[in-house]
């Protein structure tokens, strides 16, 4: 086996993380074990880590486009630019220099000695070695008919669920009380951020490694039974919600890459679909646990 590569999936789309150093099975944090798989998939994006930046004074990097600390993000006719910077005003010097193609599906990721370090330790918590590997799988997503959602997601025979909502929103509760009523017959996908994806048989909802409270996370996937939108209340119920709220709610949620014109159009597209394909409700609960009673009906 090449102890320079190593194959991570979800959703259908596998990440190829290719290194100038070699990975090791302590290379990447303990979450990432459940996605790692021994070949790449029809659907593959490869992630090349080298270890050293480049002379960059002589290197057209195309047109400033977004410039907010840990990122100045240029683009040219040919490619994307990401360039790691400082949040200290007085420190011009980048931490990472990495190449997108345009469809985001080939990347060269260039780093500084501290980043060598720190690979040579191992536990890393993403594969490209940014802060979160949302800023490639949000945008791989948008040309798949799919999007990450801040979500906690699990599947129970083969039915998915998605808990809609940000922090403190009680993802992570909510997934703890239904596992504890139901247990073992529970999959948890993450408690955080999960993707939906549509295929031709319909949505699926897939688990992804960036997780909360709950340290538990598996790829899935499950066919996607709800959305559910969390609101903690004195009573346990669920509330259809109309397609213009489902609109607001979930654009509201959307796990966002560098957002781009083209970026919105694929995604408008997407959550018009999930709109009408999709059951929605509003998911009112406390912690009593009696709200597991009302999605063991919906999902017979």
């Amino acid at each position: 086996m090449d102890d320079h590569i190593r194959y991570y999936e979800t959703a259908g789309i596998t990440i190829q993380v290719e290194s100038d150093l070699p990975i090791t099975d302590s290379t990447f944090a303990a979450k990432f074990a459940a996605f790692r798989v021994e070949s790449p998939g029809d659907d593959v994006a490869v992630v090349h880590h080298h270890f050293g930046l480049p002379d960059l004074s002589d290197r057209d990097l195309g047109k400033e486009v977004y410039r907010r600390p840990p990122w100045a993000i240029y683009r040219s006719d040919e490619s994307w630019h990401y360039l790691g910077i400082s949040p200290e005003p007085d420190d011009s010097t980048p931490h990472c220099f990495a190449v997108f193609n345009l469809d985001h599906t080939d990347i060269h990721v260039y780093t500084s000695e501290v980043y060598e370090q720190a690979w040579r330790r191992g536990g890393l918590g993403s594969l490209t070695l940014f802060p979160t590997d949302q800023v490639l799988l949000a945008r791989l997503l948008a040309d798949r008919e799919g999007c990450m959602v801040h979500s906690s997601g699990m599947v129970v025979q083969g039915q998915g669920l998605a808990f809609v909502g940000h922090s403190e929103a009680g993802k992570s509760t909510a997934i703890g009380l239904v596992k504890e009523r139901l247990g073992n017959v529970v999959q948890v996908l993450s408690d955080d951020r999960n993707i939906l994806r549509r295929w031709p048989g319909g949505f699926k909802v897939y688990g992804t490694w960036s997780h909360g409270d709950v340290r538990e996370v598996s790829p899935g996937p499950g066919c996607l039974r709800a959305l559910l939108f969390l609101e903690q209340h004195r009573t346990n119920e669920l509330l259809p919600i109309d397609g213009k709220e489902v609109w607001r709610r979930l654009l509201a949620t959307l796990v966002k890459p560098l957002v781009s014109a083209e970026w919105w159009n694929e995604q408008m597209d997407l959550v018009e679909r999930i709109v009408v394909e999709v059951p929605c409700y509003t998911m009112r609960f406390d912690k009593s646990g009696a709200i597991v009673g009302e999605l063991e009906r919906l999902l017979r």
